[in-house]
């Protein structure tokens, strides 16, 4: 039986490849976004103690304080859930691409199963017929 080989070969390697790349990517920037929910978990309980705290406070410069210390939070919590809106997008768009670039690389490997079941099956046909031709002359 004759080796196989897949033309295609090299461009199965770079789609897998490819593949592997923004599988990573994606990870990454699951994990960024991951990291900034936390963030901002963490701001939004931060702001929780503070306000307990100064509402039970008497003192009005006290309380005076924290409501400007909540404006400042307040601020942050904000940009916070911007980065994190952001990231999560950067996430869903690099989780598209993975997806994007498997879809790729399972298309070459289809083709390169379909041409390797080709290729057998012409492998087989070949044998058969050398058999054919074997037993014909033994028979004649």
């Amino acid at each position: 039986m004759a080796r196989f080989k897949f033309r295609l070969e090299k461009v199965l390697k770079v789609r897998e490849i490819q593949e592997e790349q923004s599988k990573f990517k994606w990870a990454r920037e699951e994990r960024m976004a991951h990291e900034e929910r936390a963030k901002l978990a963490r701001l939004k309980e931060h702001e929780q103690e503070i306000r307990e705290f100064g509402y039970g406070q008497g003192e009005v410069l006290l309380r005076q304080a924290m409501y400007e210390y909540l404006e400042n939070l307040d601020r942050k919590v904000q940009r916070q859930t911007e980065r994190v809106a952001k990231q999560e997008e950067a996430a869903s768009h690099a989780k598209k691409q993975w997806l994007k670039a498997r879809q790729e690389r399972k298309k070459v490997s289809i083709l390169r199963t379909k041409v390797y079941a080709s290729f057998v099956k012409e492998e087989l046909n070949k044998d058969q017929k050398v058999l054919d031709d074997m037993r014909s002359r033994v028979l004649s």
